[in-house]
């Protein structure tokens, strides 16, 4: 994940002192406060963090976790508050900040975090933290120019000169396109601040390639409604990935487990009437079960 710049690391807040403290001691009662259903439903409302800079799933409020997070919260007869906030240097902090133990700036936890990977060794590590209900999956997949690149068997295409491929900057995509091989593909590499920015370039005609997740392909490639016909998107033929990408679900705090089985049997229906693909179709995502 991309480092954010948090306020709290700035000397100036090492002079707060015992006011931090005792605010940190504020919040840890209101997390204890909403962890149970029954203080949640008594409330009206669900509170789910979500990402922002992660577009199609979510970005300043808005995307599929949103919409998700909604249809939820209106099963459970509750209204909906989105607490949007920028990825902190490790995923243990944002569980740390948005599920567990709250943010002395930025308030109590919320009572789901959306996107959560549901992965064996994050769930053992991160004991205070209940991950559950996965809903769709994450894979890292190329875009292409097809008429510039009707088939892509190997990486070894973006070997060759002009065959430019673009990916976010710092981002898993990059990182292994940089390394990748020897090295062999990072002289053809271009960084943008984010997919949709190397899709544009792509369409443009400055790239014949863009490595991303799947999603956001699929969703930046929507915005060019006239141009979709000349774009493939499939796997990576490459072993350094996970062949079959990463579970995405939902996390809570550890002793949330009556708020965990409610939103479960509610994400199920979802699954089941349809309603669940009909939100990733409305951004031009095709549904992955996961």
């Amino acid at each position: 994940m991309n480092a954010s710049v948090q306020a709290c690391r700035f000397p100036f807040f090492k002079a707060l002192g015992a006011a931090v403290l005792a605010l940190s001691f504020q919040v840890g009662a209101v997390a204890q406060e909403l962890s149970d259903w029954a203080k949640v439903q008594a409330s009206g409302v669900l509170t789910v963090a979500v990402y922002n800079y992660l577009a199609p799933y979510s970005d300043q409020g808005k995307g599929i976790d949103v919409d998700i997070a909604r249809a939820l919260a209106t099963r459970l007869g509750l209204g909906l508050k989105v607490r949007a906030f920028t990825e902190d240097e490790e995923f243990g902090d944002d569980l740390r900040n948005m599920v567990w133990g709250g943010h002395y700036l930025a308030g109590g936890p919320a009572d789901i975090l959306m996107h959560a990977p549901v992965d064996a060794y994050i769930m053992q590590k991160e004991d205070k933290v209940l991950f559950f209900s996965p809903y769709t999956r994450d894979d890292i997949y190329v875009a292409r120019n097809t008429k510039k690149l009707p088939t892509l068997d190997s990486l070894a295409s973006f070997s060759e000169a002009g065959n430019k491929i673009g990916a976010e900057a710092a981002a898993l995509p990059s990182i292994m396109l940089a390394g990748a091989d020897g090295a062999a593909y990072a002289n053809n590499l271009v960084n943008f601040k984010t997919p949709k920015e190397a899709v544009d370039a792509m369409v443009s005609g400055e790239l014949v390639a863009v490595m991303a997740t799947r999603a956001e392909l699929e969703w930046a490639l929507h915005q060019h409604p006239d141009r979709k016909a000349d774009f493939y998107v499939s796997k990576v033929p490459h072993n350094s990935l996970p062949p079959k990408g990463w579970a995405v679900g939902m996390a809570t705090k550890k002793t949330n487990k009556e708020l965990a089985e409610k939103l479960t049997v509610a994400m199920n229906e979802l699954k089941e009437s349809g309603e669940l693909e009909k939100i990733f179709a409305k951004y031009g995502v095709k549904y992955m079960r996961p």
